[in-house]
């Protein structure tokens, strides 16, 4: 048979097959191959529009304001059981979250964030993944724990998308050497699935229940997919006039939606045959990530986790389990679930990239030690000068020579309490 033949599982039988869908979110329609949505909620399409984002019905026919006031938005991703909306401000060089009904909006991350590329959330283990330059980093969906998963794996990054209920994630690099990788969400490894007949592989998505991945090339001008297990590579569009310059891609059901910049405008075609392009909406600027918002996208998935119960971070292994981890600056305990920080009691962790212990002495001192600027979050006012010691009770100001000098200088004797720590 035709490998498009089946919207979603395609069963072999002797001399023939039959289609199927997944039981819990679709039903087999009348011809017997088409899959429909079990539930009634409508498909929405999120898609990020530089100093907004939006949501737009499939049809194209309601479009709505979903976030405004940023600065330039281009990767978005969303958590369907909490109804949020992450996304990358790079013209502000945060991470945040927001209620898709607008309230409760989350600063979750203000570092390290120049050079992200890409983001996604993982709804089984509640994580967010992103690529940022060369590594894979994951952390919780509050950004509370942090850890690069995988260090010098890429080299210029692009699109990523992961899928929790197979324990993989998949990005693209558009170096000179173009890929797209399969990665393990647990950190256990890392294989390039495509390396030829690809160059700018600007956007990526995953049809779950097909077991594709779907990639848009934006210098070959093609849209082509290929099995998980890297078989059955096929194009599914190769048209210059119908995919320029594609930047985001998505997939619902028998369609694929993509952004393209050259028409600054939403698409869609038939996911199997790449027939009845249709222009959704045009745009007035350049429209950058697509993704498309319907509970079936995000199953449900095992208690692996809840089971595992991780101090810190869980991650979902291929395998289906869970595997407990620990944010950079802690390592993990005999128990294989409790988190140990490398740091002493007298000091404090900085996060970042290059975590590392410093003095509490240091803390709030008005100077950064901490990559990430911990060191000087959530400070009491200060009217010390810069390089000055504060006393804990704010009762004075020291120079530097009158700390740890063994003579009790502060009320609280603050200046002399954590000198140990110092190297």
């Amino acid at each position: 048979m035709g490998i498009h033949e089946c919207s979603q599982m395609c069963i072999n039988t002797k001399g023939s097959y039959w289609c199927a869908c997944e039981q819990r979110y679709f039903q087999l329609l009348e011809d017997k191959r088409s899959c429909t949505p079990t539930s009634k909620e409508p498909l929405w399409l999120l898609f990020a529009h530089g100093q907004s984002v939006w949501n737009i019905s499939s049809n194209g026919k309601n479009l709505h304001l979903q976030r405004s006031g940023v600065q330039k938005v281009a990767m978005i991703d969303f958590d369907y059981k909490e109804k949020r909306l992450y996304y990358v401000d790079i013209g502000s060089n945060v991470i945040e979250r927001i209620n898709l009904d607008g309230t409760s909006l989350q600063r979750i991350q203000d570092f390290e964030v120049d050079g992200v590329e890409g983001i996604a959330v993982d709804w089984v283990a509640r994580n967010l993944y992103s690529v940022r330059r060369t590594d894979v980093i994951v952390q919780t969906l509050d950004g509370r724990y942090r850890k690069t998963l995988y260090r010098d794996v890429l080299r210029l990054p692009r699109a990523l998308i992961v899928q929790p209920l197979i324990g993989k994630i998949y990005a693209t690099d558009w170096s000179s050497s173009a890929f797209i990788a399969e990665l393990n969400m647990d950190g256990s490894s890392f294989k390039k699935v495509i390396t030829e007949g690809i160059v700018w592989p600007n956007a990526l998505t995953v049809d779950l229940f097909a077991e594709r991945i779907f990639w848009a090339d934006a210098f070959l001008d093609s849209i082509q997919s290929v099995r998980f297990d890297g078989t059955a590579r096929r194009t599914v569009i190769s048209d210059s006039h119908s995919v320029p310059h594609v930047f985001g891609l998505t997939v619902a059901g028998d369609d694929l939606y993509w952004t393209d910049w050259s028409y600054r405008g939403i698409l869609r075609a038939n996911k199997l045959t790449g027939d009845n392009i249709t222009v959704l909406a045009q745009t007035a600027l350049l429209p950058y990530s697509i993704k498309a918002y319907h509970p079936s996208l995000q199953p449900e998935g095992g208690e692996a986790c809840e089971k595992a119960n991780c101090s810190q971070l869980c991650l979902v292994t291929p395998e289906g389990g869970a595997q407990c981890e620990c944010s950079q600056g802690f390592h993990l305990e005999e128990d294989a679930r409790s988190c140990r920080s490398s740091c002493s009691q007298s000091q404090f962790i900085c996060g970042g990239s290059s975590p590392r212990c410093i003095s509490r002495l240091f803390l709030c001192d008005g100077i950064r030690q901490c990559d990430d600027q911990a060191d000087e979050m959530n400070c009491p006012p200060r009217f010390c000068l810069v390089g000055q010691f504060q006393c804990h009770d704010s009762s004075k100001c020291l120079d530097a020579s009158s700390v740890c000098d063994g003579a009790l200088d502060c009320n609280d004797l603050s200046d002399e309490k954590y000198c140990s720590s110092l190297p």
